[in-house]
């Protein structure tokens, strides 16, 4: 009986001690800039960078968890209007409707550039068009090119498909601001929802040239990168009346770098929170020397050039 006992007491203590334990481990984390969990929003067009950045960020600080909402740059910066996240990753800053918006309601924005972009313009690998010049661009996207043999070279005959992302994208509002197309796309146009479907789309029809954010296209060691680009051919844009091997630009981080890419655009973190908070924590990450050397990584141009020039003497 005394054994019994014993063991009985032996028990008890360790269901306490065991019972003690659990309840310190479940205890609340904080929420500061590195700690707790945050929601933010961002334009599907540029996915693969700030899946990027957050994979950093979360691995740096263990007890930090970012949960992004992808979807059309209309989506994000409305669920920012909404108030129901404070950090947007677009690109294009606030107009001044919104600022006044949020400043009615006693909140601070900010339009932070973090780093450029740029639209990539991309057909399947059997369409043997290598360039384009500014005016043929614009003249697909607004009805009057549309057939592949007004395209020198195409070796093609059939009607030309335009592939984009959303109605509501950022990537069409910014061929419209920078081609000045006063909202008159037209045609044959499909809206695939996603980014990645307009690759899988281009890639399997030979009439589609297709508009993507080039984060999609750039991160050359990426397995799925070199994958995609296999099956698409991606477009040179010129600037000049004639496009050919010497004046045409491919998205590449030199062009984008000089700005020589016609289509370059900035990338925005748009921000309405004036707490220190973990979407503050992941801003301040977006800005800092790592989180620029990301954009760098992807093969995207940082907001802020980290590199040193190094100038190396010769004579010795």
């Amino acid at each position: 009986m005394k054994l019994i006992r014993q063991s009985f007491v032996v028990v008890a203590l360790a269901l306490i001690f065991f019972n003690f334990g659990c309840h310190r481990v479940r205890k609340k984390i904080p929420d500061s800039m590195v700690t707790g969990q945050a929601t933010i929003a961002a334009d599907e067009a540029i996915l693969p960078l700030t899946n990027a950045e957050i994979d950093v960020f979360q691995s740096l600080y263990n007890f930090a968890s970012i949960d992004c909402k992808y979807g059309s740059e209309y989506d994000a910066i409305n669920l920012l209007l909404q108030q129901k996240i404070r950090l947007a990753l677009v690109t294009r800053p606030l107009n001044q409707k919104e600022i006044e918006f949020f400043k009615g309601r006693d909140l601070n924005s900010e339009s932070i550039p973090i780093g450029y972009d740029a639209i990539a313009l991309m057909v399947h690998s059997g369409n043997s068009v290598k360039s384009l010049t500014i005016d043929q661009v614009s003249g697909i996207l607004s009805g009057k090119i549309i057939n592949w043999n007004q395209i020198d070279g195409s070796g093609l005959v059939g009607n030309i498909k335009l592939i984009l992302d959303a109605e509501s994208s950022g990537i069409l509002r910014s061929l419209n601001d920078s081609l000045h197309l006063n909202q008159k796309i037209t045609g044959n146009v499909q809206f695939a929802g996603t980014n990645k479907s307009s690759l899988q789309i281009v890639a399997d029809d030979h009439d589609a040239i297709g508009f993507v954010g080039y984060n999609w296209l750039s991160e050359k060691e990426n397995p799925q990168v070199q994958s995609d680009l296999k099956k698409i051919n991606v477009i040179a844009v010129s600037k000049a009346v004639t496009a050919d091997s010497t004046n045409s630009i491919l998205p590449t981080i030199e062009s984008l770098y000089n700005l020589r890419y016609p289509l370059t655009r900035k990338i925005y973190a748009l921000y309405t929170d004036p707490s220190a908070s973990l979407a503050r924590g992941f801003l301040a990450h977006l800005t800092s020397e790592r989180g620029q050397k990301i954009i760098y990584k992807m093969g995207l141009k940082p907001e802020n050039d980290f590199q040193r020039q190094i100038k190396i003497n010769k004579d010795y």
